[in-house]
Parts: structure tokens; C-alpha cells; sequence
């Protein structure tokens, strides 16, 4: 099959590690892909040497010259136009409107924008032919929606876990080790991460800790003002952007994931790829893929839940000692990058079978 995928973004992210884990797939099995990326992105380095990667500037969502370089790719027998994030979702339905491709979209967050964004409302009614979640949670709540319901067949909403393909031992980044236990966690550093909720709940502590935070984002200045404001300068750390969270990750005694809203976050499975043990928020998919107190613990997103289950763990530490071993066995089990390509494939075909 021929594929063009659609991503805006400007910096890396879980949308993009996706992106590249489904092209790269893809493109090993033989399909034919055309990857319209944000001029100058500089994040697509890990792409399948088969991947036609085209740039185009995405100023806007009514951007003509990149609606002009997507219809020229689409001369090339494109079966399937993929979309993933919300500027990809409305170009790819202008060009729809007047052209005979099957659209399908990518969700991988949770949506509550969908009540009051009407643009985004339209071109899920009129404009979309199938529609990719990453978690059973997130085609429930698309389906709440009685503009939805009434106006999409919910078989065309397919769940499809994201893989990872787990080929290399990590390399331990080394911790401080001034420090006897070592948090961390990573992410964009947006108020849906919740990193501000993970440095509260540890603002009590007397354990002697570090908590280190890999990533960037808009709400930088606004957790480092937090770490200053509760004098945490010696505990607290935002360390920038890690190459690979994995082996940020192998290098900690303790992950959390203290998010708002998520489908699942793909720092759960990094955190399980790397052995360890990790706390997540009780939002999205994760319920659908984590075992209670066997393979991470789960608490609410609140400072209090989290700061008793971190508690908890500091307490009971022989007690949680397999979770990350657990976690491990359940990603390669259950959550494999082959198992993700293998649904890709099958949920593609049936449009072509339309």
C-alpha cells in the first residue's frame, strides 16, 4: 500500500516517537511511504531509509502551499492519507473535500476540546474515514459524543497499542550519587504532564532524594518558579531533553508519571523497557494496561494520591521490588512493535476492501 503521513509538530514528542515506530513498520514490510514533515524539523533523524520524507512550511491550517505539495504526492496511487496531530487533521480534510483518498486519523490523548471545538467537530462528522486511539478509553469517550454516534460508525474507531521494539540493553545514564533514591520522569513539560502536582507532592519529603524532570516545554519557567518557591533547588531538577529516555530511565530507582490527561503515555512502556518500577496517574488507557501493585501502581491525578503512593513505595520497597521486572515481561508479551504493525496493516486493508 502507499501512505501519506502528516505531521506539523516542531519538537519531539510521544506523537512523533510514534509516528516514526508506524513508518518505520511500514516501510520494512514494503510499503510506500511519504512522510510531510514541518520545514526545518530537525527531529525526524531515526526515519526508515525508504521513507520519502517531504518538507512543507505548515504556516497555517489553510496553508496552500502545503495542500499543493500533498496533492502532488497523492499522483502517486496514495491509498491511505494518515493524520496526527490537530493543523494535519484540517489540511488532510480540505484535501479530501476535493479529492477521492481515504483519511484516517491518529489519537493518541485524551480530547475534551472536541466540546467546544467546532472545526475539529466538522471534520470528524464529514471529513474522516477511520479513526486510530491508542487506548479503549479514548474510543469511549469519542463515543459520548452524540455528534459522533450519530454521524460515524464506531467499527471504523480502532484501538491499536502502541509497540516497541525493545532490541538493545539500556545504558544506564548515572545518576547523582549523592543522592540514596533517584526519581525521575519525561515528558513535554505541558500543564497535562502534571509535573507541577509530581513537585508538590514531594515538597514534604525528608527522604533523601532527587527528583530529575527530562524535557522542554512552555511550562518550564513555571516549574522551575515552583522548585525555587518551595526552596526544593538541591531536590528538583529540570535536566532538558534526554536522547533517549530509556536510558534516563535505567539509571533511577523509581519512575512516575503523574499526568492530567493521557491515552497511554509512552513513558510507561520506556519505564518497563528499562526494568523499573513506576507510578502513573489513573487517567486514559492506563487502567486498560497496568496491574495494580503488580507490574506499577496507580494513584490519582491529585498531589495527595501521589504523594502517598510515592510514600508508599519509599515504605514498602521489598514489597514493589518486581514491578519493573513484571512491566518488562508484559511489554514484550502484550506490546510489541510487531503486534503494532500487524493491526496497521489489518485495520488499512479493510478501507481498501470499501
Amino acid at each position: 500500500m502507499n501512505f501519506v503521513v502528516l505531521n506539523s509538530s516542531k519538537k519531539w514528542g510521544g506523537n512523533e516517537r510514534w509516528v516514526t515506530t508506524a513508518v518505520n513498520g511500514l516501510a520494512t514490510r514494503g510499503h510506500k511511504i511519504y512522510l510531510i514533515v514541518r520545514q526545518n524539523a530537525r527531529h525526524w533523524k531515526k526515519i526508515h531509509s525508504s521513507v520519502n520524507i517531504v518538507e512543507a512550511p505548515y504556516t497555517n491550517e489553510l496553508s496552500i502551499k502545503t495542500k499543493s505539495i500533498i496533492k502532488k504526492i497523492l499522483n502517486n496511487n496514495i491509498d491511505i492519507m494518515l493524520s496526527t496531530k490537530r493543523k494535519d487533521y484540517i489540511i488532510a480534510a480540505q484535501i479530501k473535500y476535493s479529492n477521492e483518498i481515504k483519511h484516517i486519523m491518529r489519537l493518541g490523548i485524551s480530547r475534551p476540546i472536541l466540546k467546544r471545538d467546532f472545526i475539529q467537530r466538522y471534520v470528524l462528522k464529514h471529513m474522516v474515514d477511520g479513526i486510530i486511539v491508542n487506548a479503549e478509553a479514548l474510543k469511549s469517550e469519542l463515543l459520548k459524543y452524540d455528534f459522533m454516534k450519530q454521524n460515524f460508525d464506531s467499527n471504523k474507531i480502532k484501538c491499536i497499542y502502541n509497540g516497541y521494539d525493545i532490541t538493545e540493553k539500556p545504558k544506564e545514564e548515572i545518576p547523582n550519587k549523592t543522592y540514596s533514591f533517584i526519581v525521575r520522569s519525561a515528558g513535554r513539560l505541558t500543564s497535562h504532564k502534571g509535573y507541577d502536582m509530581l513537585i508538590e507532592s514531594l515538597k514534604n519529603f525528608t527522604t533523601d532524594y532527587c527528583l530529575e524532570i527530562a524535557g522542554e516545554g512552555p511550562e518550564y519557567s513555571a516549574l522551575d518558579d515552583l522548585i525555587n518557591q518551595y526552596g526544593l533547588q538541591n531536590k528538583c531538577k529540570l535536566v532538558g531533553v534526554r536522547n533517549n529516555t530509556i536510558n534516563f530511565f535505567a539509571g533511577a530507582d523509581l519512575i512516575v508519571i503523574p499526568s492530567r490527561s493521557e491515552g497511554i503515555p509512552n513513558t510507561l512502556f520506556e519505564a518497563w523497557s528499562a526494568k523499573k518500577p513506576v507510578i502513573t496517574t489513573n487517567v486514559g488507557g492506563v487502567p486498560e494496561v497496568v496491574d495494580h501493585k503488580k507490574d506499577g501502581i496507580i494513584c490519582e491525578p491529585n498531589v495527595d494520591s501521589i504523594h502517598s503512593a510515592i510514600n508508599d513505595f519509599f515504605q514498602e520497597k521489598n514489597i514493589y521490588k518486581d514491578l519493573g521486572k513484571n512491566g518488562y515481561q508484559k511489554l514484550n508479551r502484550n506490546f510489541s512493535m510487531k503486534l503494532m504493525i500487524d493491526e496497521l496493516e489489518n485495520y488499512f486493508d479493510s478501507f481498501n476492501d470499501c
